[in-house]
């Protein structure tokens, strides 16, 4: 317990030196103001989902991918092996660590865009699991990755996958298609986002499915992520 909370100490200064935390200040003002801008508020369910969805896929994609390369490149996985700290606790941090950063991002934009109607115990719940979900997506991402354009390409490919669910939650698709959509992690982000805003315009079932998708997803992520690092850190050392 007490490596786990050094390290998280150190991915908070990590991030800071980074710079996560202005930028995750600028892009929830930039979703904040951009909602401000349309002419219906409260925003209707589905589009207030789809803005929460932003934050934790922005932060959990784009911004840990940045951070470790940054810190592949400062020799910090290397250092990590040296310090015997595991990669199960190294990736525990980061998920902690941006998880705090995406709940408080997204209680932001669903009081904009809810003009302050919030479930804050439904909302923390959904948040949380979205953001384990995209944080390790993220890291898998990253942990081969050896420049930012290998991993552009790799984030490019994952996210036009993740964002067919997109389709599906705005009725865009048609219906027979949506059980096989329903199977990517983004599509019960989504709906379980949504259920967090309003608990009547998803049903039970829907919000159950929802649900046992995205720990279903953490559980895989969770073995799938630990091995990629256990390689990524051998490799690191070499």
């Amino acid at each position: 317990m007490r490596t786990f909370a050094r390290l998280l100490r150190l991915e908070l200064r990590l991030q800071s030196r980074s710079f996560l935390y202005p930028a995750t200040v600028v892009s929830t003002a930039i979703i904040c103001g951009f909602i401000l801008m349309l002419p219906a508020r409260p925003l209707p369910v589905r589009l207030t989902a789809f803005f929460v969805f932003m934050d934790p896929a922005t932060i959990g994609l784009s911004f840990v991918g940045a951070m470790v390369l940054m810190e592949k490149s400062q020799g910090t996985l290397a250092a990590l092996a040296v310090a015997s700290v595991t990669p199960a606790a190294y990736v525990a941090g980061k998920m902690a660590s941006l998880t705090f950063v995406t709940i408080a991002s997204s209680l932001v934009v669903v009081y904009v865009a809810t003009d302050g109607v919030i479930d804050v115990a439904s909302q923390l719940a959904a948040v949380t699991l979205c953001s384990a979900v995209a944080v390790l997506i993220g890291l898998v991402c990253v942990a081969h990755a050896r420049s930012m354009n290998q991993l552009v390409v790799t984030l490019l490919f994952v996210t036009t996958v993740l964002d067919v669910a997109l389709l599906a939650h705005f009725s865009v698709l048609p219906g027979w298609l949506v059980p096989a959509v329903a199977l990517i992690p983004s599509y019960a982000m989504l709906v379980s986002l949504a259920a967090a805003v309003d608990a009547g315009s998803v049903s039970a079932a829907a919000r159950i499915a929802a649900a046992l998708n995205l720990v279903l997803w953490i559980l895989i992520g969770w073995r799938w992520t630990i091995r990629e690092f256990e390689r990524a850190i051998v490799t690191e050392r070499r």
